[in-house]
């Protein structure tokens, strides 16, 4: 699966709309999770901005080879 358009050649995103829409949450939710922690930010003054990097990471992207990881990958049952 391809990194989605909106992202490429970009090193950051805003938080709201931009990664809100793209985890499927709302405003408050979104800003909320940054504040936590559960979504990798800078907080620059009233900005909230989220690397591209750790926001693919998130989203299940692996760095190496740009495709979606799914469930189970890379783990061995004996």
């Amino acid at each position: 699966m391809e990194i989605p358009s909106e992202l490429r050649g970009r090193a950051t995103v805003p938080l709201w709309p931009d990664v809100g829409r793209l985890l499927g949450i709302g405003r408050n939710q979104a800003y909320e999770a940054a504040r936590q922690g559960e979504i990798p930010s800078l907080h620059l003054g009233r900005t909230w901005l989220v690397p591209v990097p750790k926001l693919l990471e998130l989203l299940g992207y692996r760095a190496d080879s740009q495709v979606k990881r799914t469930a189970g990958e890379g783990s061995s049952v004996a």
